[in-house]
């Protein structure tokens, strides 16, 4: 429910999606592993950062480990500034954002609604 997009697909549908993003020279993805264990992921897509981590190694720094490590991935890769979006309800997820250098730059909305925050990040 943290996605902005929690439409249900099918398994399908996502593999599709998955295999369209191999072509897409804008597109980067990272498992984060800890403990030799996969906890999360983080992607980049068309200069867009997503990121998601199990509940359960939350808290631990592994988040803050992940994001630094891929900021310097990113760089690597010639990016200069990413965007990412939070919603408006996720206040620890913003929090969290901020913390690791997001800076909000403003409000995105859906059916005439503050839906989720607008972030910006250069590397």
């Amino acid at each position: 429910m943290a996605c902005n997009d929690t439409s249900k697909i099918s398994y399908l549908t996502h593999v599709k999606y998955m295999e369209s993003l191999e072509k897409n020279s804008k597109a980067f993805h990272w498992i984060i592993t800890y403990n030799e264990k996969d906890v999360g992921y983080i992607k980049i897509i068309d200069l867009e950062l997503g990121s998601s981590i199990k509940d359960s190694f939350q808290g631990m720094g592994i988040g803050t480990k992940a994001y630094s490590l891929v900021f310097k991935e990113a760089k690597k890769l010639g990016l200069i500034k990413l965007t990412a979006l939070v919603k408006t309800d996720r206040l620890t997820s913003l929090k969290f954002e901020e913390k690791t250098g997001w800076k909000k730059i403003g409000i995105e909305y859906k059916n005439k609604k503050p839906y989720a925050y607008k972030l910006e990040h250069t590397l």
